[in-house]
């Protein structure tokens, strides 16, 4: 069989991608492993500038039946609560914070793919792919193996795919001592305001609590924390456990109250790990495969659409798809830089511990705190958000001497 594009991985950019080139008339095929989507520890909220990518993909309307908009962002430092940021007055596209229950949303994007003609096989383990123009792809489903051709190949099967290694994409790691736990709730308290993402951070251990509202009763929480301060959360026995540790970070200012896990608990890493220039030969890498942000900031769900946007942009030009390819492949060094040094700052700001970082966030935050325009908006905004050589010192509060924060 030999197709225009195949992509590997229906996830929510895979389906995505496939879904916007099977409608301009490209034939498609789709690889997804898994023969049902299954709850598993990820990002569920897609920042503003996310949003924005959707409108763009044309899939806004599929996900809206799923979402939930989070307007307000509050974020609580050492319990106390700042003010309410609302994301549709101040952010450039306008929009608010979209939710959703992941697994949900695969299932709605792969359906739209097959809708707009793209072949769907699930169950699908791709074993080998052999680069090129004419990129051949062996692919085993049913107990059965064939090899597939395709003028290109996107890879979306997530971070640490061993189809990357295996095509010799050199992976470069950043270091953020971090863990995530997350997991899904239902019986979320309605007396929590449900427009609402809380994000608390205890600047005395670094530690960092989120909650994000859905639809109906449910919420997805996260903790975040230090290795050397806590033991990694992985599994239902440690759900009181996160709890304590999850209302013990908020310190009051919002509580899960009542609500019960409905899933896994498990952790992982933070720290960014990605590819310099994610295509080469007729393949290319898309989201987590191509760069994975530091999730404590929430960056993920919003690269993995633009990854797609950008990727079905330069394909849809015309003409020679190796140079589309390696197009993508500039834009995304170019988006995703700025992404991993703005969060780079957040850690830097909000969770590094030790005498420096403390004196850094005495200067820092009640200076954020008097001017919110100190903090550069590429995490609500998107990339384009513009960071100048004066960008971080402002961030940091390294623009004002000793003397003027003191008088001020």
């Amino acid at each position: 069989m030999v197709y225009d594009l195949i992509v590997i991985g229906g996830g929510v950019a895979g389906s995505s991608l496939a879904r916007r080139m099977a409608q301009s008339g490209a034939r498609v095929l789709v690889l997804e492993r898994e023969p049902r989507f299954h709850d598993r520890i990820r990002g569920e909220t897609l920042q503003p500038w996310g949003v924005a990518e959707l409108d763009m993909l044309g899939v806004a309307e599929i996900l809206r039946t799923c979402s939930v908009e989070l307007r307000w962002f509050e974020q609580i430092i050492d319990g106390k609560p700042a003010p309410r940021r609302d994301m549709v007055a101040t952010t450039r596209q306008a929009r608010g914070m979209w939710t959703f229950y992941h697994p949900e949303a695969q299932e709605l994007l792969l359906t739209a793919a097959a809708n707009a003609g793209a072949d769907v096989q699930r169950g699908a383990s791709v074993r080998s792919i052999v680069p090129g123009r004419q990129a051949r792809v062996t692919v085993e489903n049913g107990g059965s193996t064939a090899q597939l051709v395709a003028r290109f190949v996107a890879i979306c099967a997530g971070r640490n795919p061993g189809l990357r290694a295996q095509l010799g994409f050199k992976v470069r790691q950043g270091v953020i001592p971090l863990m995530l736990s997350g997991v899904w709730l239902t019986n979320f308290p309605n007396t929590v305001d449900r427009s609402v993402a809380y994000v608390a951070n205890d600047l005395s251990t670094g530690a960092i609590a989120g909650v994000f509202p859905q639809q109906c009763d449910c919420a997805r929480a996260y903790f975040g924390f230090h290795p050397r301060v806590c033991k990694r959360l992985q599994g239902l026995n440690d759900m009181s456990l996160f709890f304590a540790l999850w209302n013990g970070t908020a310190m009051g200012a919002v509580a899960l109250g009542g609500a019960r896990p409905d899933g896994p608990l498990a952790s992982f890493e933070c720290k960014d790990v990605w590819v310099d220039h994610p295509y080469r030969d007729g393949v290319a890498l898309v989201g987590d495969a191509a760069a994975s942000s530091d999730p404590s900031w929430g960056q993920g769900l919003s690269l993995a659409f633009r990854d797609a946007r950008v990727l079905s942009d330069e394909l849809l030009r015309g003409g020679d798809w190796d140079i589309a390819g390696h197009q993508y492949a500039q834009r995304h060094d170019d988006y995703y830089a700025a992404v991993r040094t703005v969060t780079g700052w957040f850690y830097d700001l909000f969770q590094r511990p030790g005498a420096e970082a403390d004196s850094r966030r005495a200067r820092a935050l009640p200076l954020i705190a008097q001017d919110p325009t100190r903090v550069p908006d590429v995490l609500f905004s998107g990339p384009e958000f513009p960071l100048t050589p004066e960008s971080r010192p402002r961030f940091f509060g390294e623009d004002v001497s000793e003397a003027e924060r003191a008088s001020a």
